[in-house]
């Protein structure tokens, strides 16, 4: 039975210890630990200081291959797109940037923006009220446009949109004729479901959907949400010559990637093609050689994110 005495030894033998470590440590062992104290947080000053180096040597190497880049990207990407239609769809949560930097690439390819349309966040909204209004917008759009939403799993919507942005292919363009696609579209602006800018509207060719996050609601409403801008993108591709998703991966902070989420969903990736560094030259070369290899019938994910296929888009052959 442990007794008082035990208890006493315990305790003296912890302040001796303590009182030896307290003199070693202030007497023949003090100038050895704080030597090596020194070195050590020397090392680290002189690692820290390299790696600074190299990260500048990076910065600066990765601002002069995106110089070049820039420089040569009109050469290159001249007459790409030449004879081509393009409809530029922004959906809530892109950055403004990367829209302003696709249209300008397109138009440094030779192609023709046809319109753009920036889808507002009640496109995908689960809203009791608001999902009812809109899809009473819709079915009278269908009805005013003649527009053909049937068949098919995508929802009504995203084929009336499709339908009065692009021209159906490969099988043919069986769509309203442009004015009539310009009233239509008018129609769903007025309803606060999109706004359109489009001087000289016609249905185009080919899309480009830039993309970003969404932010609002809990972890299941936003990859609801992200899940449905998808379905909205596989529509734009089915009934167009071809759909791009353009996004900037490095940018985006928070939220739910509506690329990401294409690129998890097999089906809709192996459709419609993803760039995901498209503030980048690389990758603004890359949404103008993807729409490229779509109007081929060819697809894929591209950039310097996960599940991509290369890191640019195949060059075509001139």
């Amino acid at each position: 039975m442990i007794d008082f005495r035990y208890h006493i030894v315990s305790i003296v033998s912890i302040f001796l210890a303590l009182a030896v470590g307290i003199v070693l440590g202030a007497g023949p062992l003090q100038g050895e630990i704080g030597a090596s104290l020194t070195n050590e947080l020397a090392g680290l000053r002189k690692d820290k200081t390299a790696l600074n180096d190299q990260l500048k040597t990076a910065e600066t190497a990765a601002e002069a291959r995106n110089g070049y880049l820039t420089a040569v990207s009109g050469r290159v990407l001249d007459g790409t797109l030449r004879d081509r239609s393009v409809a530029l769809v922004v959906l809530p949560g892109a950055e403004a940037s990367v829209s302003e930097a696709v249209v300008e690439t397109l138009d440094t390819a030779g192609a023709r923006l046809a319109s753009t349309t920036s889808v507002t966040q009640d496109w995908v909204s689960t809203e009791e009220r608001t999902a009812t209004a809109r899809d009473r917008v819709v079915q009278e759009v269908t009805q005013q446009t003649g527009a053909n939403t049937s068949g098919g799993s995508a929802q009504a919507r995203d084929v009336l949109l499709a339908t009065l942005l692009t021209r159906t292919a490969p099988a043919g363009d069986s769509g309203p004729d442009d004015p009539t696609a310009r009233t239509g579209l008018e129609t769903l602006a007025d309803a606060g479901l999109l706004s359109l800018d489009a001087q000289n509207f016609t249905r185009a060719d080919l899309v480009v959907v830039v993309g970003g996050t969404v932010t609002d609601g809990d972890q299941a409403a936003r990859a609801d949400a992200a899940g449905q801008w998808v379905d909205l993108a596989v529509a734009l591709d089915d009934r167009s010559g071809g759909a791009v998703l353009a996004a900037d991966l490095a940018s985006e902070t928070s939220g739910t990637s509506v690329l990401t989420t294409l690129r998890g969903i097999s089906a809709a990736a192996s459709e419609v093609s993803g760039v995901d560094d498209a503030s980048e030259p690389m990758g603004l070369a890359s949404v103008v050689f993807a729409l490229v290899e779509q109007a081929g019938g060819g697809a894929g994910q591209y950039g310097l994110g996960p599940r991509t296929d290369a890191a640019f888009a195949p060059v075509p052959q001139s």
